[in-house]
């Protein structure tokens, strides 16, 4: 093993105190920031948070099918209409309308038609029953 270079190694310690000073700094005026941080370091609950912000990430999109049972078709159009073309490629994920690669050429208005025809026919799918 070769010994470090001290300027090196003086140079690593300085950008490595500077880093820790830099989230002190924030953890001092971000009360949740300090918060997470210390739930980071102390306990070994990070894989835990991550699932959590993933669960609630998953819980705000929006649920097309909801929206159109409760309004019509064209209020849906609309309320899509409002949302940004990642929103719109999040919705066909979730809903399991396209998936990836599927995503990348299609066009804003095509992801707005798929998602309401696919919402209008799993709306109508339990009608059969009755």
């Amino acid at each position: 093993m070769s010994e470090t270079n001290p300027r090196r190694l003086k140079a690593l310690k300085t950008k490595l105190t500077n880093l820790v000073n830099c989230v002190l700094n924030k953890a001092a005026i971000d009360a949740e920031f300090a918060t997470q941080l210390e739930e980071v370091l102390i306990s070994d609950s990070l894989r835990a948070i991550l699932r959590e912000k993933k669960k609630k990430a998953r819980k705000s999109v929006f649920n097309p099918v909801a929206y159109l049972h409760e309004h019509d078709k064209d209020k849906l159009r609309v309320e899509l209409e409002g949302k940004t073309d990642s929103e719109l490629q999040l919705i066909l994920r979730s809903e399991g309308i396209r998936k990836g690669k599927a995503l990348k050429n299609i066009e804003r208005q095509q992801m707005i038609d798929e998602i309401v025809l696919n919402s209008e026919h799993r709306l109508k799918q339990g009608s059969a029953f009755l």
